[in-house]
């Protein structure tokens, strides 16, 4: 019984290790291709002496490069605030707040969690034109929150005792001071896992801001480096280390939250 127990267990063992493998050998790859200079992706001699920073030369001396870090971290961490601020106010109204309609108005909330967000870049884009918000930060950021958003942190506030809520405002909270005093401490995990996917998000978003931004200044990170590729030979070298450069601060900044992230997802109801 216990030999196989640790059969079993050892064939779990090598079925993990060999997904993790799978799932690291294309980062490996790429992270090893962006120190050549090739135009064959099946050239695998990463030999010392054909390693070179020669393709993060191309990207460090781009004109604007400063100016694009700086337009896709404010982006990002503008999102995160403005996404966090709005889609939990909404979660709370509609977790604990009764009024007429709230099931139906979050459930077709919900239902636009269907729709693809390639279907709405055109009437997007029409509305933003007509408030002039075009090649501005307001055009990049605004679009960030969305029902994905207030989906966890409704159901992150379901769970909230209703007891500590009555207490709450028995105690003379109203329900900003019930919302920053008593809800928003208790769902701090999830507000972390939202921040973290509202990041991911807004970094590696390309098709809005490639819609919105045609000045060179108010061009993300990723849209130039997509578009600095276009100007070379078909530079596999290249591309990788435009992947790369791209990949690492979404990456980092969910390695420092790794712990906390996995917390808020088990809270926020999002489970298998």
């Amino acid at each position: 019984m216990k030999a196989a127990k640790a059969i079993r267990n050892g064939m779990d063992s090598i079925l993990l290790i060999g997904i993790i493998a799978v799932n690291i050998v294309p980062f490996v790859y790429m992270f090893l291709m962006s120190f050549k200079s090739t135009i064959n992706a099946h050239d695998f001699d990463f030999s010392p002496e054909k390693l070179s920073l020669q393709q993060y030369g191309k990207i460090f001396a781009m004109e604007h490069f400063g100016r694009y870090i700086f337009n896709s971290v404010f982006v990002a961490a503008a999102g995160v605030v403005l996404t966090v601020a709005v889609c939990s106010l909404a979660g709370y109204a509609f977790a604990k707040m009764d009024f007429r309609g709230n099931d139906r108005l979050f459930l077709f909330l919900v239902l636009t969690m269907i729709v693809p967000s390639e279907v709405i870049v055109v009437p997007l884009f029409l509305i933003t034109k007509s408030f002039g918000w075009l090649n501005t930060f307001r055009a990049l950021i605004l679009p960030l929150p969305t029902a994905f958003g207030v989906f966890i942190m409704r159901q992150a506030i379901l769970d909230i005792p209703q007891d500590l809520v009555h207490a709450a405002k028995i105690d003379g909270c109203g329900n900003i001071g019930t919302f920053f005093k008593v809800v928003i401490p208790m769902v701090k995990s999830s507000v972390l896992a939202l921040s973290i996917f509202t990041f991911v998000g807004a970094w590696n978003n390309f098709i809005w801001p490639l819609v919105a931004c045609t000045k060179e200044e108010m061009k993300t990170l990723p849209l130039a480096l997509s578009l600095m590729k276009t100007q070379f030979n078909t530079d596999v070298g290249l591309t990788m280390a435009c992947a790369v450069v791209n990949f690492l601060p979404p990456f980092l900044f969910y390695i420092c939250m790794q712990s906390r992230f996995k917390e808020g997802i088990a809270l926020s109801g999002i489970k298998g």
